[in-house]
């Protein structure tokens, strides 16, 4: 169809030029967002120091010397302040139960005798100033159902809402001697604010004044719950509060808080994105697993805020106050080996990137086309088909909403992958395996490259936005894999239709099409619960090898299909046909690599690498037991 390759040539390599500017860019910025905060939870190490016997500023200060850097400091509810017998706090029910067990105290038997089953009462305890929190109260549930009540020297407030949601109340207060402590000790501090179904623009303010005197030791705010503060009605007025006081807010990984999306659209070059383990997941994994878990988040994921809540069981360690300092000694000396620095957190700054790049996208999925098209479709279809993909290149340039140019990115994921195979696998040129093996991975590369470019910008290097589509992306090349092998070599598909079934080829086509299945689910992101012990292991120890890892469909599918197809396709061209559409896995894979933004390019670049070296290896080994096995057949059919 083309006599002509320059034009192809010039094109892709115009294209690859602009995601190359993109990416050196990105690259930039990944290298200079180096700092690393280790954020150790303060309830649950208050709770360690009590239960091992030392003072919590003795454990602050061994923490700190192992590397913390950063203490959370909860925004106090209701509950805290009555369990730092700040006040007290009764349902009528329960001042009638106090009376019933013989107390004597007259201020009871008095607010029991006027009051209410509808009320709950606040009894202050003398030398504190309540005073903010009332404020703050009467704003959330309103002034007219908070009445003060003085008995002698006694300050009582009278509250018409239950007693169990007067406690999951914020109060307005943090516990300021603590954050005093910790800043004493040389500690940064993250604020966790508590959102409440009572949120309004009165109470906004008040909840984050009290975070206002430690703006230079404040890190970030990092939300309470599965809520952010200000949901769902008031996000504007905290969006504004927070850039009026220059906070930044923690993205938390794999956490789905209600309105955080609006928040990280608003206040990019604020973002911090942040790793937690829960407390169930410290009692199940070893100090190593978790050691390699927040590492490779930050090495891999763009993760800055490393959240630790204390290990609650012993390992090599005689205690718990030690097992804890190691693992935080050692992901401090990990990481700095890694070439982080463990101090303060770096702020990715608000780049909106490289918009030529995003032209790149129309250009490659434009050339796709013309490639995997050639022979197959009508010319003219063809080239109206690439001329609307430059031309939407183009429309997304002027207009780069992220959703255009997230659908364009796709359809560069869903044709890209086709061209590599059906350039070098299913072309009848005679080469060497492994020089076609290395054009196919190049050429793959590209295509990941040119996406990687046209998206990268902040908001895909936090995750707030990110690449639409993994599970299409995985299944649409197959689709379109078929028909063209169906229109180009329709008498083999044929002879594979109309092979008897028998025994054997049933159970064939059931693990197709149960590998397949198997494929699509195991595509994005998956629970950790939902892979494999022995594979678990294989991937930590690939990692430790290659420093990252290579993606387990890509070496140990993908590339053998490779060799596989390459073999069968000179000596039994329907097994070949078979490993051809298997073989797709590697480009598919290779290119969804670069897919995922927030994973910095030379960890994508190296998985590649890894995932060629390591599916090569394997390939040879297969092909070479194939050819043994074969020869050993035709010498004894032969004999």
């Amino acid at each position: 169809m083309i006599k002509d390759k320059r034009f192809i040539i010039f094109v892709l390599v115009l294209s690859l030029v602009f995601s190359l500017i993109s990416i050196y860019k990105r690259f930039s910025l990944e290298r200079s967002n180096s700092g690393v905060e280790i954020i150790i939870d303060s309830e649950d190490f208050q709770n360690l120091a009590f239960q091992e016997g030392i003072s919590f500023y003795e454990l602050l200060r061994e923490l700190r010397s192992a590397g913390a850097t950063t203490l959370s400091v909860p925004m106090l509810t209701w509950q805290d302040l009555e369990t730092k017998n700040y006040v007290g706090i009764f349902s009528y029910r329960e001042l009638g139960r106090l009376i019933l067990s013989g107390s004597t105290d007259p201020l009871v038997s008095v607010l029991y005798k006027q009051g209410s089953p509808s009320e709950t009462y606040i009894i202050v305890k003398p030398g504190f100033d309540v005073s903010r929190g009332i404020n703050l109260l009467k704003d959330l549930i309103g002034y007219g159902r908070i009445n003060l009540f003085q008995y002698n020297s006694n300050q009582v407030f009278i509250v018409k809402t239950t007693s169990s949601n007067l406690r999951l109340l914020p109060s307005g207060y943090i516990d300021s001697a603590l954050v005093e402590t910790a800043k004493s000790l040389g500690y940064r501090i993250v604020f966790r604010p508590l959102n409440t179904s009572y949120i309004n623009q009165l109470a906004i303010p008040k909840m984050l004044d009290v975070v206002s005197p430690y703006k230079d030791i404040t890190t970030a705010l990092v939300f309470q719950g599965t809520e952010v503060l200000g949901y769902p009605k008031y996000l504007e007025e905290v969006s504004k509060l927070i850039k009026e006081n220059g906070f930044n807010i923690a993205l938390v990984e794999f956490s789905n808080q209600k309105g955080m999306e609006v928040l990280t659209k608003d206040l990019k070059g604020s973002i911090v994105r942040l790793h937690s383990l829960t407390s169930g997941e410290m009692y199940k994994l070893k100090p190593r697993e978790i050691l390699d878990r927040t590492v490779r988040s930050v090495k891999e994921r763009n993760v800055r805020f490393l959240y630790l809540r204390s290990i609650p069981n012993f390992y090599e360690k005689e205690t718990l106050i030690e097992e804890n300092i190691s693992l935080i000694s050692s992901i401090r000396e990990r990481l700095n080996r890694e070439n982080f620095t463990v101090e303060k957190a770096t702020i990715l700054p608000n780049w909106q990137g490289f918009r030529l790049a995003i032209l790149s996208m129309g250009l490659g999925m434009g050339i796709a086309i013309v490639l995997v098209g050639q022979n197959i479709l009508p010319p003219s279809l063809i080239w109206i088909l690439a001329l609307l993909s430059f031309l939407s290149g183009g429309f997304v340039v002027l207009l780069p909403f992220s959703f255009l140019k997230k659908t364009l990115a796709l359809g560069v994921a869903c044709i890209f992958p086709l061209v590599p195979i059906r350039l070098f696998v299913l072309s009848d040129k005679r080469e060497y395996v492994f020089y076609k093996v290395i054009k196919i991975t190049l050429l793959s590369l590209i295509g990941g490259l040119i996406i990687s470019g046209g998206l990268s910008s902040t908001d895909f290097m936090l995750q707030i936005n990110q690449f639409m589509g993994v599970k299409l992306a995985h299944i649409i090349p197959f689709l379109l894999f078929l028909l063209l092998v169906y229109f180009s070599r329709r008498d083999v598909i044929v002879n594979i239709l109309t092979y008897p079934l028998n025994v054997l080829s049933l159970l064939l086509i059931l693990a197709f099409v149960g590998g397949g299945i198997f494929y699509i689910l195991r595509t994005g992101n998956i629970s950790s619960e939902a892979v494999w012990i022995f594979e678990v292991k294989m991937r930590t120890t690939l990692e430790r090898l290659m420093f990252v890892r290579p993606r387990t469909q890509e070496f140990l599918i993908g590339y053998p299909s490779i060799f596989l197809a390459l073999e069968f396709l000179k000596i039994k061209k329907e097994i070949g046909i078979i490993f051809s559409i298997i073989s797709l896995i590697a480009p598919i894979s290779i290119i969804n690599s670069f897919c995922h933004i927030h994973t910095p390019i030379y960890i994508a670049l190296l998985r590649t690498l890894n995932g060629f070296i390591l599916g090569s290896i394997i390939g040879y080994i297969v092909i070479t037991i194939l050819r043994r096995i074969l020869n050993f057949f035709i010498r004894n059919t032969d004999a």
